[in-house]
């Protein structure tokens, strides 16, 4: 505890502001752990508080509102050296080694030949059995709400829209091994 170890080299003054550290420790990291987030961190702005006081020796004034404001700055302070210290860690990066988020053309070629190929499949199903699938699946409608405007019932279209998943799954994986 550096505060407790620089208290015994001085004197009266350090006395009574020992008294307040033991009176209002609890009390005010709490303070600066709502500021915080972190109680290690919290602490240690408590102790670098009555540091800092104990250095004024001989200053008069209202010991709780002046130790709380102390602690609310050096809180403050604190959260704004660590954004300053996130911010150049950031700056640091070696971006070149960070991966792109977009596919590659390869990857792009990939995939519309895949939706293509689905796109084919689906053409390939009968009119209804398209129709229930797209309503279903591409449009997001419920079963029920197929059923009327399909003038079928509930059961046929989830009948319907099963067997166009089949259907379209093996299509798709037809010449895969």
């Amino acid at each position: 505890m550096e505060f407790e170890s620089q208290v015994k080299n001085t004197g009266g003054f350090a006395l009574g502001l020992a008294r307040l550290y033991k009176a209002e420790k609890l009390r005010l990291r709490a303070l600066a752990n709502r500021f915080i987030g972190n109680p290690t961190a919290a602490e240690d702005v408590v102790q670098q508080a009555f540091v800092n006081i104990l250095k004024t020796q001989g200053v008069s004034f209202d010991q709780s509102a002046y130790t709380s404001q102390a602690v609310r700055n050096l809180a403050l302070n604190y959260l704004r050296d660590n954004r300053r210290r996130a911010v150049v860690e950031l700056q640091g990066i070696e971006t070149e080694n960070i991966a792109d988020q977009q596919p590659s053309p390869e990857m792009v070629a990939l995939h519309r030949s895949e939706l293509q190929r689905l796109l084919t499949a689906i053409s390939a199903l009968p009119q209804k059995r398209r129709e229930a699938f797209i309503a279903c699946k591409i449009e997001g409608l419920t079963y029920e709400e197929v059923a009327i405007r399909q003038g079928i019932s509930r059961n046929t279209v989830i009948s319907q829209v099963v067997t166009a998943l089949i259907q379209l799954d093996t299509a798709l994986h037809a010449d895969k091994p």
